[in-house]
């Protein structure tokens, strides 16, 4: 399944994990500077464009997708794409101000996550539009509705929930363990007949910018995370 865990680890610090699950022939580049103003890192889609994970760097705002449902049809316009236009927002007042905003019907199902270093919010447009700050200190979501999330979301979210108070570091080996899970039949990380995990991705985000990110080019269960240098992240805009 695409999986995003997200967790509010110490007061102020942000960890996030990310699986993409996706055909194994479609073309994508890895994390990159995909817009100068603002700056927006992440993944890109040479498919239908846009990102499946991106951070804006001024705004310390990260937004992830899924799709709803596994292998979920396209929609008139592109979930990356919706991707990238909220992560190039002023902050997450202003994305999720767009979110409220935009015709969600014209997108495929999706799964959304909005999370900077002191909130998350989460995102749908199955079966219709929702947005809701989430209270707790953990999130995942996957391809299940999000209303009604799977035994192994619920799991994924107990297990980082179960984190709180530890570093960044700490908290980002446990995702990455976390992340190359093969148990059960609904893996997080899975190998199928072209059809499974492409790639994975984990950050560590404060006020003070990007902490840490790693980038696993493969399956996490076999591909070695990497930590990626960022451009210098500037100062909050206000």
């Amino acid at each position: 399944m695409c999986v995003l865990v997200a967790l509010r680890s110490l007061p102020g610090v942000l960890c996030l994990a990310a699986n993409r699950d996706e055909r194994t022939n479609r073309p994508w580049q890895p994390p990159q500077l995909l817009l100068e103003d603002p700056p927006v890192f992440g993944g890109r889609d040479l498919v239908a464009g846009g990102s499946w994970l991106a951070v804006n760097l001024t705004a310390r705002l990260v937004v992830g997708v899924s799709n709803a449902r596994l292998r979920a049809p396209a929609g008139e316009r592109s979930r990356g794409e919706l991707v990238v236009t909220l992560a190039r927002e002023a902050g997450l007042a202003d994305a999720a101000a767009l979110l409220g905003e935009l015709d969600l019907a014209r997108y495929g199902p999706f799964n959304l996550l909005l999370a900077d270093p002191r909130e998350l919010w989460t995102a749908t447009n199955a079966p219709l539009p929702l947005l809701r700050r989430e209270e707790e200190r953990a999130i995942a979501i996957g391809n299940d509705l999000l209303t009604t999330p799977s035994r192994r979301v619920t799991e994924v979210q107990m297990a980082a929930g179960a984190l709180a108070g530890q570093g960044y570091g700490e908290v980002l080996d446990a995702f990455a363990g976390l992340l190359a899970d093969h148990r059960g039949l609904d893996p997080l990380c899975r190998h199928g007949h072209g059809y499974g995990t492409v790639c994975s991705t984990l950050v560590a985000l404060s006020s003070a910018g990007v902490l840490e990110y790693r980038f696993a080019s493969g399956p996490p269960c076999t591909t070695a995370f990497v930590e990626l240098a960022l451009p210098p992240s500037p100062p909050p805009r206000h």
